[in-house]
């Protein structure tokens, strides 16, 4: 059954140190209400590190009172960095079996505190008794992942430094990204080192930021959501049968795409925190054989006037920037807009079907929403 993306609200992804985060939900929210007319019955919030890093229980009755939203019914969602993806699926749902609104909100804080802490903490996304054991983040395990991607495929370093070129070529027309200048692939690889042989520039941001979206069973809006889908993955790289291939990835898409009743999409929203969980996704998903996905991207294809679909025109979350817990809400709600071709910033043309994916650490989790043009 379709539910609308009746409407969206957003705010720019930046490192909001005047703002908290019930202050960066209210001005998403009032953004996304603001001509909706009636309030919704039910609210979904979506945070990840912000658990960790601002502690708060129960954060979905209390921002739905900072909402003004009090007797709402509230419920909150954590699945890593897949959170607001999960809490699309869990607004989604409610709003097919209670033919009522639903507003999901995702919001999350990673400035407040040194980087050294806010990557630690994002380490609890790894099993905690797998992966979570050693003394290894996100960028080292995505250091080993592209050295073993350019061993076995033969890439060449120059050639995968075209995907952080493109996602900041998109994000510095979109209003709402956090790094919105442009990157020369050549300046890529001799950026500073993170983890051989990904570069700062390989990896996303830490910055703060909110967005919101209103589910309707009635229709109308910017987009329609025809399927949201999930799929759970091993609990660490180390037992899976190929690290290079998504296996959540693969079937959260084949699940959606099934309960939609289509073959593909125009645009496309997918996950990718370091350079090689972009390339891997595309692969995963068949949009690129296996090894080719940044020769493809070198050579012009998944942004305008080239082929495949459009993907991350918003940036991304290298360069429109991955506050945790709120990126698949982002995700969710740049896809509608460009469905409804009112998005910001580069725009596919005349996009009849879009996507999002997201994905916690390296695939423990998935989630595949598709969109129709309404």
């Amino acid at each position: 059954m379709p539910v609308s993306v009746k409407s969206v609200g957003l705010t720019r992804i930046d490192r909001h140190y005047n703002k908290g985060v019930y202050d960066l939900a209210v001005e998403a929210v009032d953004d996304a209400l603001k001509d909706s007319g009636a309030e919704p019955s039910y609210l979904v919030a979506s945070t990840s590190a912000s658990l960790l890093l601002e502690p708060q229980l129960d954060l979905a009755s209390y921002l739905a009172s900072h909402l003004g939203l009090r007797g709402s019914r509230a419920l909150a969602v954590e699945a890593g960095e897949a959170s607001g993806l999960a809490a699309i699926l869990a607004g989604y749902r409610l709003a097919i079996s209670t033919g009522e609104r639903v507003l999901v909100v995702g919001v999350d804080k990673l400035s407040d505190l040194p980087s050294a802490s806010v990557h630690a903490a994002l380490k609890h996304v790894f099993y905690r008794y797998g992966d979570a054991l050693y003394k290894v983040g996100h960028a080292a395990v995505a250091g080993l992942l592209a050295s073993l991607y350019m061993d076995r495929f033969g890439v060449d370093r120059e050639t995968m430094s075209y995907w952080p070129a493109m996602m900041h070529s998109h994000a510095k027309e979109n209003p709402y990204a956090m790094l919105r200048f442009a990157v020369k692939p050549e300046k890529v690889a001799t950026a500073m080192p993170v983890a051989s042989p990904l570069t700062l520039l390989d990896m996303f941001p830490l910055g703060d930021g909110a967005a919101a979206v209103l589910l309707d069973p009635q229709g109308g809006g910017l987009a329609e959501i025809a399927s949201v889908e999930s799929s759970t993955g091993p609990a660490s790289i180390a037992f899976s049968e190929d690290p290079l291939w998504l296996d959540a990835v693969e079937e959260s898409w084949r699940r959606a795409l099934s309960t939609a009743g289509v073959n593909g999409v125009e645009v496309l929203e997918i996950h990718d925190s370091y350079t090689i969980m972009g390339l891997l996704i595309l692969e995963t998903l068949r949009l690129a054989e296996r090894g080719k996905a940044a020769e493809l991207v070198a050579e012009g294809a998944f942004t305008v006037g080239g082929s495949g679909p459009l993907v991350n025109a918003s940036g991304g979350l290298k360069a429109r920037g991955h506050p945790v817990g709120a990126t698949g809400v982002y995700m969710a709600a740049e896809v509608a807009m460009q469905l409804a071709d009112v998005f910001p910033g580069v725009k596919a043309d005349d996009a009849k079907t879009g996507a999002a994916v997201s994905i916690n650490g390296h695939g423990s989790s998935a989630y595949t929403a598709i969109f129709r043009s309404t």
